[in-house]
């Protein structure tokens, strides 16, 4: 009997704490609200370019160190080139031989010329002897079988003289042509020689040097990054969920990975039209309003970007919101599903557009959205 008494205890206790609220409940607040958008990103120097190598070699001389400012075609690193001189002076060489080569009173042309005065000569006797020929043959001197020899010796020694005639100009225009192609080479081995000596494009500021004197270099090796020296842009990552917010002119917070909690204001200035599937963003630039000395190229940050901001708003906590666009709201012990029509939306409070006033009471399950029942409301 006695532990029938206590589980009725025990029932009855349960039914009181049932009755207990089970609500945290909260009035919409007017105040401002500022909607922005994260990105996180980095410094880099406007019109940065990367000065690569085209040519595998040591670098033997080193003229710049970061923070240098060069001009237009400055000579900024030379890598060994002898490998190179060599097959310029081969290819030097060769145009040597292939322009005696060329000219008319070279040996290989004064060759091809004597086998045609020789074939000459013996086109012309043989021209002679057919003539005699003929006239022996109309006295009956000699038989016909003679003339016909003659008649072939003739025409073999004529044709011989044209095939020494075609053989010269062929050889007149190989000469000729090897001359043309040596110079060629020539060019080419020399045009090669100025990979070895990489230059500044136009005035700028070097910002980072990736390769020392004494360094292996192979072609297309990145060796030293420049840029203007008068500009700095603030590279950022924008996802897609977020780009269309975006616009020219916004202002952007940053704060530097180098200098934490001070924040530096800064504007949209360039919205770049295509997705970049490695970093799966959109790439957005900002300037910084005031100059910025000392900044390292390459220093990490993060933004927010200010799409949207309202100096009085309805406000509600995040927490409250029921499937995205629904809240409950409490009228005398009856609580009510109301759809309401969001705005601006920050990180723990959304406008509201429609749908409730100041002097209605919103409430939640105790555990429902963000555990803990105090809620700072916004200034």
């Amino acid at each position: 009997m006695k532990r029938q008494l206590i589980f009725l205890a025990a029932l009855a206790l349960l039914s009181v704490t049932a009755c207990k609220p089970k609500y945290d409940s909260i009035s919409p607040v007017e105040a401002p609200v500022t909607e922005a958008v994260f990105a996180s990103g980095s410094i880099e120097p406007k019109d940065a370019y990367t000065i690569t190598s085209l040519s595998d070699g040591f670098i033997v001389r080193s003229y710049v160190v970061e923070n240098d400012i060069v001009k237009d075609r400055q000579l900024l690193f030379q890598l060994d080139n002898r490998q190179q001189n060599t097959q310029v002076a081969i290819a030097r060489t060769n145009t040597v031989y292939a322009k005696i080569n060329a000219e008319d009173n070279s040996p290989t042309l004064l060759q091809v010329k004597a086998q045609i005065d020789a074939a000459k000569i013996k086109m012309q006797t043989d021209s002679i002897n057919l003539q005699r020929y003929k006239h022996l043959y109309t006295t009956n001197s000699v038989s016909k079988q003679d003339l016909d020899n003659a008649q072939l010796n003739y025409e073999s020694s004529a044709s011989s003289w044209k095939a020494t005639v075609a053989n010269y100009n062929a050889t007149e225009d190989k000469v000729k042509q090897d001359y043309i192609n040596s110079q060629s080479q020539l060019q080419n081995a020399q045009a090669g020689n100025q990979y070895y000596d990489l230059v500044a494009i136009g005035q700028g500021k070097v910002y980072q040097v990736f390769k020392k004197q004494g360094d292996l270099v192979r072609r297309g090796d990145q060796v030293a990054q420049l840029g203007n020296p008068d500009s700095i842009v603030i590279n950022l990552d924008i996802d897609e969920g977020s780009i269309s917010k975006v616009q020219l002119g916004q202002q952007v917070l940053v704060e530097l990975n180098t200098e934490k909690n001070k924040t530096y204001e800064a504007r949209i200035s360039k919205i770049y039209p295509h997705f970049n599937e490695t970093s799966q963003s959109y790439k957005v630039e900002a300037r910084f309003l005031k100059e910025m000395p000392g900044l390292i190229s390459g220093t990490q940050l993060q933004a927010n970007i200010i799409t949207n901001k309202k100096e009085k708003a309805m406000l509600i906590p995040h927490v409250y919101l029921v499937n995205g666009s629904k809240v409950l709201v409490q009228k005398d012990k009856k609580i009510d599903s109301v759809t309401i029509t969001t705005g601006i939306v920050s990180d723990d409070w959304i406008e509201v557009l429609s749908g409730l006033t100041l002097n209605d009471k919103i409430v939640k399950e105790k555990n429902a959205g963000t555990t803990g029942n105090t809620i700072s409301v916004p200034k």
